[in-house]
């Protein structure tokens, strides 16, 4: 799963970012190896390409100097899938002290014994001096989903990962196409098996096993689904449980919607070109993450087209990205890092390069969104947000009407919204038939 906002080389350019080189075999020559995403970090660089200051591996080498006096060199390396992440490291063929997963990664690596504790609590949701700003600054909405999610040994996500970036997976759509009837369509995962056959070939699919699972799931589930109470205090826990359900039935249902929607409104499916195609107009909506989809989203702003996020209304996917420390890391250095990244200063750049929604709050933070978002004093079109929930403090902001369903809903959906939400859990010992399954729904 490629999470780039721009389709750039497969990392940055060393200029920007400092130590970057192949790091297989040669990590003794650093002091802290990181392996991450392609384009998931701030750069330094315009969309260019052209420098503009340090990035932030080059910012941190310097940081960490004036702190302590000490130089150290910091290696960087990407990577394009969890997939890809995960075989690397079991191979040995890159030794890294910080990764940074999806969720469902940091369950399978983490129940496989293959990551590093931090020194978490989980009877206080603390962390020792270390990761401090962590603390200060990590949203409360975000760490309280975080260390309610355990793992097969009852451990709480928060003692293997620090969230990183977050998001939600709907449709990224064109509204010139998709209006009236086709608007409210959208709205809901029912519009990949609609019969209307305007809608023919108009949808793109993640060519990703896990994320185009999660369309299916609500489709093949949908009576049950609509049955939960939505005023129950455990609504949430109970559809994950139908969201991550992978018994052999399960899968079967899944594989004959899938090549259902396939034979029908389904154009394709892609990893990244979609964010491109959607505002090529190849076709009028694509299953996009949050942050490609405000990538497609200012993209088509400077063509001169609007496209729209959606986030279906009976729920979806809330992803995390979180910082790892595979065995064997250097784990005063990892976490030194780690406590920069998250300050609003380090988090508000990474924010704005990446597109996706950082986990980290603050005046910095709160400035930013304001900045980016906020209607002007005079206007009077708006709509209010309370943000409030996810600030830890007052935290309310009016955007314009016209904005409705763009690069701001998709950022920061509402508490109501998150509620339908939920992680991916590790598929454990079905994963083997969940793959077959796919391999037979992509080459039918």
């Amino acid at each position: 799963m490629t999470k780039s906002k721009l389709a750039l080389l497969a990392c940055a350019p060393a200029l920007a970012l400092g130590a970057l080189v192949s790091l297989t075999g040669c990590s003794t020559k650093y002091d802290l190896v990181i392996y991450n995403w392609e384009d998931y970090i701030y750069e330094g660089t315009d969309d260019d390409g052209n420098y503009i200051e340090d990035g932030t591996i080059a910012a941190f080498e310097k940081y960490y100097q004036e702190k302590t006096g000490q130089k150290i060199k910091v290696g960087y390396e990407c990577f394009s899938t969890n997939e890809e992440m995960y075989q690397q490291i079991s191979l040995g063929s890159i030794s890294p002290d910080l990764i940074c997963p999806s969720d469902y990664m940091i369950q399978k690596m983490a129940n496989e014994g293959m990551l590093e504790e931090f020194s978490y609590d989980a009877t206080t949701d603390s962390y020792g001096d270390s990761l401090k700003n962590w603390a200060d600054y990590g949203s409360p909405f975000i760490r309280e989903r975080f260390a309610n999610e355990t793992l097969a040994n009852g451990s709480s996500f928060l003692q293997y990962a620090i969230p990183y970036f977050w998001g939600t997976m709907g449709f990224t759509y064109d509204p010139a196409f998709l209006d009236g009837t086709f608007g409210e369509t959208v709205k809901s995962w029912e519009c990949l098996w609609s019969n209307n056959t305007a809608l023919r070939k108009q949808f793109s699919l993640k060519d990703s096993m896990r994320d185009t699972y999660v369309t299916a799931i609500f489709h093949v589930y949908k009576d049950e689904i609509a049955a939960i109470p939505e005023d129950a205090s455990d609504y949430n826990a109970q559809l994950s449980a139908i969201f991550n359900r992978c018994d052999d039935l399960t899968i079967s249902k899944v594989e004959q919607a899938l090549i259902a929607a396939k034979n029908s409104t389904v154009y394709g499916f892609e990893v990244d070109e979609g964010k491109d195609d959607i505002v090529r107009g190849i076709y009028h909506a694509n299953l996009a993450w949050s942050g490609d989809s405000v990538y497609s989203m200012d993209s088509a702003e400077e063509a001169g087209k609007i496209l729209n996020y959606s986030l279906p209304e009976e729920g979806s996917n809330v992803w995390f990205d979180g910082w790892c420390m595979p065995k064997g890391a250097n784990k005063e250095l990892a976490e030194e890092f780690l406590n920069f990244l998250c300050l609003p200063e380090t988090a508000q750049k990474c924010m704005e390069a990446v597109g996706y929604t950082s986990p980290i709050v603050g005046e910095a933070m709160w400035d930013y969104v304001n900045e980016t978002y906020a209607a002007e004093d005079d206007e009077t079109d708006v709509y209010e947000v309370d943000l409030s929930f996810y600030f830890g403090e007052e935290a309310k902001i009016n955007i314009p009407t016209s904005q409705k369903g763009r690069q701001f809903d998709a950022q920061y959906p509402t508490e109501e919204a998150l509620k339908k939400c939920c992680l991916m859990k590790d598929f454990g010992a079905q994963t083997t038939k969940v793959e077959e399954m796919w391999n037979r729904v992509t080459t039918a």
